[in-house]
């Protein structure tokens, strides 16, 4: 699968401490997004068992509560993300899966996405996204729209919706909107999260 990066830690993401994986790829073309570096599809492709393992080490380091996806758009590499969620599942059945993506349920439950390099039909694309969500704890769904800001819990327009696909948490379990600055060992700084004042620079 294509990355743009692999956060190990992050609060910004969803509920407590979490690895967030960026998918490297995203056709949707949404005005003013958050993330344009991470729209080609062009960049590093890892193998859907490494980005597992990275995961795993960084529970190991941190005792994660879980996993969340984002991009780039992360149903545009479905078959990966699956394979992820199915590796860690078996190795870490404890951590927690979320997913931002720009779709809506509507087009994700008629197959309406595309997915880089696949040309399964749409019912192949509706059992894939069924098999996704069956792993989700939770999803942020829906274009972003900059005409329409947000300031719900990791929603950065109003249009987004907030999806709860199993027990796990209740809407009391996402804490406002934060900004993450990550600096890796060559000082190339990477921004997470909502940055509802504008970027730092």
């Amino acid at each position: 699968m294509l990355i743009h990066a692999i956060f190990a830690a992050s609060r910004a993401n969803g509920p407590g401490m979490r690895t967030v994986v960026f998918v490297q790829g995203c056709s949707l073309g949404c005005e003013f997004c958050f993330n344009g570096s991470t729209h080609r599809f062009r960049g590093i492709e890892v193998a859907s068992e490494d980005v597992a393992e990275a995961v795993i080490c960084a529970h190991r380091d941190r005792c994660l509560e879980g996993v969340t996806f984002s991009g780039g758009e992360p149903m545009q590499q479905a078959d990966s993300v699956l394979a992820v969620m199915r590796r860690l599942r078996e190795r870490t059945p404890g951590l927690s899966f979320g997913m931002f993506s720009g779709y809506t349920e509507r087009e994700l439950a008629k197959g309406r996405y595309v997915i880089w390099r696949s040309e399964l039909k749409a019912q192949e694309r509706v059992i894939l996204w069924k098999a996704i969500r069956s792993h989700l704890d939770f999803a942020v769904l829906g274009r972003f729209n900059h005409l329409q800001p947000g300031d719900e819990p990791l929603r950065s327009s109003r249009n987004q919706v907030l999806r709860l696909f199993s027990g796990r948490y209740s809407e009391a379990d996402f804490e406002e909107q934060v900004t993450e600055v990550h600096i890796d060992q060559s000082g190339l700084a990477e921004v997470t999260g909502f940055p509802t004042l504008g970027l730092p620079f």
